[in-house]
């Protein structure tokens, strides 16, 4: 698998953002009703999966190797 160092540092940041909401989330749920938690959770499932997305749109795709085929000697009796 070929080194991606953009893609390692997009997933790295999709990891980051992720675990700063899931902080944030915690320390305001006293202070926020259930509704809206919710709703910050779904969106912050909308952002990862964007983001996630968006990496891998721009993930070259791995080249199938090309298929040759061999020509083969046929033995007549």
């Amino acid at each position: 698998m070929p080194h991606n160092p953009a893609g390692t540092v997009g997933e790295g940041a999709a990891r980051v953002l992720g675990e700063m909401v899931m902080h944030a989330t915690h320390q305001f749920e006293d202070l926020l009703p259930a509704e809206a938690r919710i709703h910050l959770i779904r969106a912050q499932r909308e952002l990862l999966l964007a983001a996630i997305a968006a990496l891998e749109h721009h993930q070259p795709a791995d080249p199938a190797p090309p298929r040759t085929r061999r020509v083969r000697k046929i033995s007549l009796d």
